[in-house]
Formats: structure tokens, C-alpha cells, sequence
């Protein structure tokens, strides 16, 4: 695995030089043995620097200086502190020495090396980092100054340092063979200009490179006679130790994850700092006997590491266990075509490094990545995968896109395009009036100015553009009446549950869109229809062309959302293409939700994309709080929602933080009486979202303990429509799962043969009388939508519980018949989208891996427009608040427009019909 640090200051790479990378005394198992410091990278070779890395030349190269002439190649930054445009202080960086990327082999690698005594594995090792490294560099880019892009070089200078021991805990250093890269802050243009790295891309590169090293270790491996267990994120274990002996060989893992869980700490960054501060002192054992140690400890546990090779040895020569072409072939197939159908699942455009990375995780061991790649070029030559063209020649980050995606959009704009002024007006001018001006006269200006410029379209295919808190309900309340009027039948449509709700508060009967594609559509007997399709942003464009095909020429259709809100869950963009593409779109750019002035100007300035300014309006009325530690931030969070429990919600980006925070609310409201202190302790379902349906047909990529559900259900293994089992056991080389069905029946099968389930992991809520919950599916049987949120009003020990929802409803049932349930108080800000509250406490936590995308322009302004009177943000760092809510994580599409405004109209493109314009209203 592949792990890169934060930028080493020049002080710290001088240190870490002494002090950790070039220390032989670090290596417990082989001092002595082997050169600990080489060369690596293209500049390496062209500055002709000798295999051995010298303290000088190192240091110099962590000052930007040539490592044998001294020359200053990259200017030496020092930290001062500057005045930006806008009079704020800020401080600038200290001179970035490089980046510490650090390769670390399986533990049972580690072992296998290093306590089995196979030197050849260590080997396969180097070889490995070597051939991931080669990837990397091709993605090194320069800071080119200014407000220019970064260049891609392909150019690098690292220093490679090979450790096979952990830091000692109580005594004992176990084996871990791992390597540490420093790759330095100088790169080479072309024009044999040096410049500093831009390492944006050697952070998106982690998991691939990570992939690329794993695969080609695993088949050096194979190839040596080892077998191997794959994991379910492409990670690979040597067969032949219990998960009893790994776990005791890795007691320094086991103390960082105590400390982080100590301290509720998470996230790549975080397990850095944790191992910083659980350091033991160093220990005083030669490799020999660091050795005898290990081997005694094999032994307690019944594993003997000598034998592993031997074994392997002896395997070596049989021919089965090499893996021929044809099968490496095929492997490489299948690896490309899990690739394709798990990315493009999602997004519209891909970058072949994605593509590569899956591809090399899904055949594991199995295919190389040269082959992989002769997959992927053939099916590129073949018209499979189309090449995206960029704006600049960049030769390095090629992204694709299918066929088939390329089909749907393009279906999509010819339909909406060839439906503009098709039509009659959707409403005659003299019916609209009339309503306008009796029974719709609270509307606003804007909302009447919307409504006229709905009604009086001609297209086939209108869209209603407003943005959070404009009263886009109210307004479609009159388009609904207009419509009837005019003796069309209003049929109403969202993505989510809670959005089919929401229009219904407009009087339009609705469901969500999925379940109208699996209807099938009208009947060809039932009168003309005004479709509209609420939330549209969340719309993928498979979905929207499903529905397109599904019109009648009768048939309108109204569609309706924000684009700056959040997008679909899989690929496209449509709403936002259609805008774009010359779509006839109403504007509602008032905001009526939030009755507070600060916080109004503060959502407008989210809504126009200026968060620099949203966030210091916040600031000057004393909405944003800092608490850099977690443990403060949550206390503060939850003390702050128990102030007024009613109508608040609190907003966080991720899963781990979200739980967390419900579990203090959860408390807190016991300790004030405000639910009872007696509580039941149940098992709940929660989704695996991070499974695509590629994901859901690898049983490599499921746990024994899921819950699974099947929503279509099997004749073949006679299992219900919406039948639950449990995973019991997983084959990954036979990519089989055994499940076990309520009444104790188990069943075998490949997941690829069983399609339409749902996959859930168990976990455990302590609820109470009193409790705010929420649904996490629909619940057919009760009728109620995914997200419906009530009060506990009993829950007893048998499962049996009592629910109080919005609407008033009471509903009873066992939680083993429905154990979709979860806290209500704190919500991602997805899950979020469509609600309407008093107050709104919004959590931005630390970057992490796995935060950092959760974070960004759409998740603050959903979180923030949620609110009528109040909004508080609390975060670790206000000071890089702005910046971080800036970030643009926009879906793409394989048909990109980039229209441009002219007196408040979209100027046409070539393909576009005269008159398609944007009304702005």
C-alpha cells in the first residue's frame, strides 16, 4: 500500500534523513545488509547521480538545490506573513522539501521475507515499488507561477530507504518491510526549465499506484509459488497464517488504532499523527535474534513462516501454478470490464488511470499491467471506450467515456430539442391570467413572472431553474391548477422519496421516478399529462432517458430543481445539460425561506457561487466556531443542538462523524429528561452505498455478516421478492457466497448470476422513548417513504416498537420485520436536501481521505439553505473554511456545452435550433 505524507518542511527532511531513513539501526531483521538509500526517477539519471544516496546530496535537494552543484533550482520560500486583496492576514508556507511516499508490503509478506528467511520475496518487493514509481512519475507536474495551469513533466527525483521493522511495542519490533520514497519538490519541463511540483496529482495517484504495486507484487509472488487470498479492495495475503498470528505479529498497528480510537480520530492523515505519538523507544536485539523472537511467536500460534517457503518452493515447479496466457487473457477481460461498469456507473468520464487501477484490483495476481492495457487499447480501437478530448495536449490524462453513454446523451438533447415549439402553449393566455389574478394573487413577482413563462411554453420539455428556499412548491402549486384547468392530468416525479413528498405539498400526486421506469409508464387510454419531475439535478442521465423514451407525443414534462444543489448518485448531469443545450428554463432567484437578513444574504451568496463572501457574512454575525480537536467540536455541536432541540438539525458530511454526533445528541437528550433513560438495545440495517452494481457481482467485495436483500428475487434459488439473507461464507477465487436464509436454509451461488439486491451491514442503536428516527428504506407495508422522520413513542426488548411520524401517523410493527431505522438529529447533507428547518448546525470537519471530496461547494449551500432562522458552522480550521466550501466536485458528462450569456440568453451553438433561450425571470 502506498501512503504519501503531508510536505516535509526542510527541517523535517533533514531530520527524518539522520534520524529515520538513512538510520540502519531501523532495520531489526537485516542490519548491514543491503544499501539503504538509492536513486530513483528520470532526473536521477540525467544528472547521472551515483546508486548511493549521500547525506549531502540529499540535503541539498531539500534546500531546491542541484544535488551535485549546489545551484538553486527552486526558489527557497521562508514563512511570512501577507495582506491579501480583501485586508485579511495570511501566512504563507515554509519551503516544501518533498513528500514521503511510503510503500508497505501484506504483513504476511513482511513475515514471509523477513521471519520465513525468503530473500527472493524482499526482492519482489523492490521490484514492485520500482514499477509503481515508474507509474507515479508519469503524473509528476510543475507549479508554472501565476494563475497558470500546472504542467505535466513526467520527471522526478526520489530517494528510495528500504526498513523491514515497525517502531518496538513493549519490547518487540515485529516485521514490516516497507519503503520509504522521498520524492523531492523539483521537477523539468521539456524546456529544461526546473520548477516546483504541483503534487495535486501525485495525491490522486495514491490508490493507483497502490494498485499497480500490489498487482505486480502478487504476480511475482505467484510466479515464485506462493497462493494467494484476495481481499475485497484488490489487497492480497500470502496463504499459510491464521489471522490470530497476523494480528499478534501487528501489535503496532493495534496500538495507532487504540490511540485514534482514543481520541476519535480518523483518516489516513490522522493514523500519521497517531504513529508520531505512540512511539516506543528503540530496542537493543540483533537481527538474529529479533528472528528467534518471531519464529517463538509463530510457533504460540501454530504457524510456522519456514515452512510457507518451503512449500512455495517446492510448488514452484509444478506447472499448474503458473498462470498461462490464455487465462492472464481473460482475467485481463474481466478486470476491464468490472473497471468500465464500476466507473461509469457514476460518472459519465473516467480517467484511464481509474479504469487501470479497478482493472488491476479485480484480476489481483492474475493479469499484469501490461496486459491490462492491450485490453483496454483494444477496446479503445474498437469504438468501446471514446476518448474524451482535452482543452490542452496532455498526452498523460486521458479519460474516456462508452458508447453507450455517449448514445443516451445524446438521445436525451435530440429529444429535448426537437420537442422546442412543437407544441401549443401549455396554457392559454387568457386561462393563466384569469388564475393568476383570483386565486394565485400571494404569489410573488418572481414566482408570477415563473409561473407565466411555465405556461406559456411550447416546448415539449421545459425547465423550472430555482434556487434552494424560493418557494419553487408554491409556484408549481399554481402551474398544477393552470394545467388541470387546461385538462391535463399532473403526474409528479423525484429521484428521492422525500422529494415525491414535497411536491405533493403542491397538490401534484406523486411517486419516485424509479418506481414509474419499473411500471412502465401510462396507459395509452388515459388522458394527456403534464409530467414534472421535481429535484432533477439528482436525476442520473440513464434514468432521464428511460423516462424520455417513456413520453407520450400528448405528453409535457416540467422539470424542476437547482443545479448547484447536489447531482444524481450515478453518471450525467442532464438537468444542468439541457440548461445548457438551449433548454426554454424559468428562473426563481428570490429567496423566500430564510427570514433572518444575515443568513439570507449568506445563502444568496452561496447560491451564486461566492463563498469567500457567504463565509464572511457568517463570520461577522458569529456563526462559525472553531474547535480544531474533534472530541471539543462534538461536545460543542451537541451542546449547542440541546439548546433548542426543536426544528434543528445538524448537517455532516460523512457517515462516521454524522453517527457519532446522533449518538451524543442521543445522550444528551437523556441527561435533561428530554427521552426516557430507559432504552432498548437493537440491531439496525445500514446501506452499503459505497457498493456500485459492478461491486455487487464480486463476492470478493462482500463480508460475512452482510445482510443482503433481494429485491427482484430468484425462481432458480427460490427466494422471494424482497426476501433477507445473511453472508456466511465467501469464496473469492470461486467468486462464490454462501448465504443463510431465515428458516436456516443456506444457498451458494455467483452473485453475477443474481441481479437487483441491496447489500447491508449490521449495527447496533440504543433507542428510547422519545427518540427522534428516521427511515432508511421504504417500508412498503406501512406505506411509508425512505426518510420518513418520527418519534418513538414505545420500543420494547422483543423488537416491537411504536412510532409518532411528521404527518401524525402512528404506526407499530417489529424492528426484525423492518430494521431500516437510524437517529434523526444529525443527517449527511445529501440525506438533507429537501428538508425545510428552523435551525441548522452544519459540521466541517478535518480533511481526510475519506471527507475531503463530502466537502465542498454543494454540501455547504444544501446545508446552509436548510434553514428559516439559523444557521452555525462549526469546524477544526476556520481559517481555510472558505476555500475548502469552494471546491467544485461537478458530475461529468461525455457531451460537454459551454455556452455563453449574452444580455441574459445563452448563445446559440451549432446543432441548436433558433430561439432556444433561457429566460431569466
Amino acid at each position: 500500500m502506498l501512503t504519501i505524507s503531508k510536505p516535509l518542511t526542510t527541517g523535517q527532511a533533514h531530520s527524518y534523513h539522520q534520524e529515520e531513513f538513512a538510520n540502519t539501526e531501523q532495520n531489526y531483521y537485516t542490519q548491514g545488509d543491503r544499501a539503504l538509500g538509492e536513486w530513483h526517477g528520470r532526473l536521477a539519471g540525467e544528472w547521472e547521480l551515483a546508486a548511493k544516496v549521500s547525506s549531502e546530496q540529499f540535503h541539498r535537494l531539500a534546500e531546491g538545490q542541484h544535488p551535485i552543484t549546489g545551484e538553486q533550482l527552486v526558489r527557497h520560500r521562508f514563512p511570512s506573513e501577507q495582506t491579501t486583496d480583501k485586508r485579511k492576514k495570511k501566512k504563507t508556507a515554509e519551503h516544501r522539501a518533498g513528500w514521503d511516499a511510503t510503500f508497505s508490503a501484506p504483513k504476511s509478506v513482511s513475515i514471509t521475507a523477513l521471519v520465513g528467511g525468503d530473500k527472493r520475496v524482499r526482492e519482489a518487493h523492490r521490484e514492485a515499488v520500482n514499477a509503481a514509481l515508474n507509474e507515479l512519475e508519469r503524473y509528476i507536474q510543475a507549479r508554472m507561477g501565476g494563475n497558470r495551469p500546472a504542467e505535466t513533466t513526467g520527471r522526478m527525483i526520489a530517494a528510495k530507504f528500504e526498513h523491514d521493522s515497525s517502531r518496538p511495542v513493549s519490547g518487540y519490533s515485529a516485521p514490516q518491510l516497507h519503503t520509504h520514497v522521498v520524492i523531492f519538490n523539483i521537477t523539468q519541463s521539456p524546456d529544461g526549465k526546473t520548477h516546483a511540483l504541483q503534487p495535486r496529482e501525485l495525491y490522486k495517484s495514491q490508490a493507483y499506484a497502490t494498485a499497480i504495486y500490489r498487482s505486480d507484487l502478487a504476480h511475482r509472488l505467484r510466479n515464485l509459488g506462493y497462493e494467494l487470498d484476495r481481499g475485497k479492495e484488490g489487497e492480497f495475503h500470502i496463504k499459510g497464517y491464521t489471522q490470530e498470528y497476523i494480528a499478534a505479529s501487528s501489535p503496532r498497528r493495534k496500538q495507532i488504532q487504540e490511540y485514534l480510537q482514543a481520541h476519535q480520530i480518523t483518516g489516513a492523515e490522522a493514523a500519521e499523527i497517531g504513529a508520531h505519538k505512540t512511539r516506543d523507544k528503540k530496542i537493543h536485539l540483533t537481527p538474529a535474534e529479533m528472528k528467534a523472537v518471531n519464529l517463538a511467536l509463530a510457533a504460540e500460534h501454530r504457524n510456522d513462516p519456514v515452512s510457507v517457503v518451503r512449500q512455495a518452493q517446492a510448488r514452484r515447479h509444478q506447472v499448474h501454478q503458473r498462470v498461462d496466457n490464455a487465462k492472464a487473457l481473460a482475467s485481463a477481460q474481466a478486470g476491464v470490464t468490472y473497471a468500465r461498469d464500476r466507473n461509469t456507473e457514476r460518472e459519465a468520464v473516467v480517467e484511464e488511470r481509474l479504469l487501470v487501477r479497478d482493472a488491476l484490483k479485480r484480476a489481483m495476481g492474475d493479469a499484469t499491467l501490461d496486459q491490462i492495457r492491450g485490453n483496454l487499447d483494444k477496446r479503445i480501437q474498437t469504438g468501446e471506450f471514446v476518448e474524451v478530448k482535452r482543452t490542452t495536449a496532455d498526452t498523460v490524462h486521458r479519460s474516456f467515456t462508452t458508447r453507450q453513454m455517449l448514445a443516451h446523451e445524446k438521445q436525451n438533447i435530440a429529444i429535448m430539442t426537437s420537442g422546442q415549439g412543437a407544441n401549443g402553449r401549455l396554457v392559454q393566455e387568457r386561462n393563466s391570467s384569469n388564475m393568476l389574478s383570483s386565486e394565485f394573487r400571494h404569489l410573488s413577482d418572481a414566482q408570477r413572472r415563473a409561473v407565466t413563462s411555465i405556461l406559456e411554453s411550447r416546448d415539449k420539455i421545459t425547465g423550472f431553474q430555482g434556487v434552494a428556499g424560493s418557494g419553487k412548491t408554491t409556484t408549481l402549486s399554481a402551474v398544477r391548477r393552470a394545467a388541470e384547468e387546461e385538462g391535463y392530468s399532473v403526474r409528479g416525479f423525484a429521484p428521492t422519496s422525500r422529494a415525491a413528498h414535497g411536491l405533493e405539498k403542491a397538490g401534484i400526486a406523486s411517486s419516485t421516478l424509479q418506481q414509474f421506469l419499473v411500471k412502465g409508464g401510462p396507459r395509452q387510454s388515459e388522458s394527456r399529462r403534464l409530467y414534472v419531475l421535481d429535484e432533477s439535478s439528482l436525476a442520473s442521465t440513464v434514468q432521464v432517458n428511460q423516462f424520455f423514451k417513456r413520453l407520450r407525443p400528448d405528453d409535457r414534462v416540467l422539470l424542476v430543481g437547482d443545479i448547484r444543489q447536489h447531482q444524481a448518485v450515478d453518471a450525467g448531469k442532464p438537468f444542468e445539460q439541457f440548461q445548457q443545450a438551449g433548454m426554454r428554463t424559468a428562473r426563481l432567484e428570490e429567496l423566500v425561506r430564510p427570514r433572518d437578513p444575515g443568513l439570507k444574504a449568506a445563502i444568496g451568496s452561496f447560491a451564486s457561487g461566492d463563498v469567500e463572501s457567504a463565509i464572511q457574512q457568517l463570520k461577522d454575525h458569529g456563526r462559525i466556531h472553531q474547535f480544531p480537536d474533534k472530541e471539543s467540536r462534538f461536545r460543542a455541536i451537541t451542546a449547542d443542538y440541546l439548546r433548542v432541540p426543536e426544528k434543528t438539525l445538524v448537517v455532516s458530511p460523512d457517515n462516521d462523524s454524522r453517527l457519532e454526533i446522533n449518538r451524543q445528541i442521543h445522550l444528551g437528550l437523556q441527561a435533561l429528561g428530554n427521552i426516557a433513560k430507559e432504552e432498548i438495545r437493537v440491531s439496525v440495517l445500514t446501506n452499503r452505498h459505497e457498493l456500485t452494481g459492478a461491486d455487487r457481482q464480486w463476492a470478493a467485495k462482500y463480508e460475512p455478516g452482510d445482510v443482503i436483500r433481494y429485491t427482484r428475487g430468484s425462481t432458480r434459488f427460490r427466494l422471494k421478492a424482497e426476501e433477507y439473507a445473511y453472508v456466511t461464507q465467501v469464496d473469492t477465487h470461486a467468486n462464490l457466497l454462501t448465504v443463510q436464509r431465515k428458516n436456516g436454509q443456506e444457498i451458494t451461488y455467483d452473485p453475477k448470476r443474481l441481479q437487483g439486491v441491496n447489500v447491508y451491514k449490521r449495527e447496533e442503536r440504543h433507542f428510547a422513548k422519545g427518540d427522534r428516527v428516521q427511515f432508511t428504506a421504504p417500508f412498503k407495508e406501512q406505506q411509508i417513504a425512505n426518510r420518513t422522520l418520527a418519534r418513538v413513542e414505545k420500543v420494547s426488548p422483543d423488537g416491537n416498537i411504536e412510532l409518532r411520524l411528521d404527518s401524525d401517523k402512528t404506526v407499530r410493527f417489529n424492528l426484525r420485520e423492518h430494521a431500516h431505522l437510524d437517529y434523526g438529529y444529525a443527517m449527511t447533507s445529501y440525506t438533507s436536501q429537501g428538508q425545510t428547518v428552523d435551525r441548522v448546525i452544519i459540521h466541517v470537519p478535518e480533511e481526510t481521505r475519506d471527507t475531503k471530496e463530502l466537502i465542498n461547494q454543494r454540501f455547504g449551500y444544501v446545508a446552509i439553505s436548510r434553514a428559516r432562522h439559523d444557521a452555525q458552522i462549526y469546524t477544526n480550521d476556520a481559517a481555510t473554511l472558505a476555500d475548502r466550501l469552494s471546491r467544485d466536485v461537478s458530475k461529468t458528462a461525455a457531451i460537454e456545452i459551454q455556452p455563453f450569456r449574452q444580455s441574459g440568453h445563452v448563445a446559440l451553438h451549432e446543432g441548436q435550433k433558433a430561439g432556444q433561450e433561457q429566460l431569466l425571470v
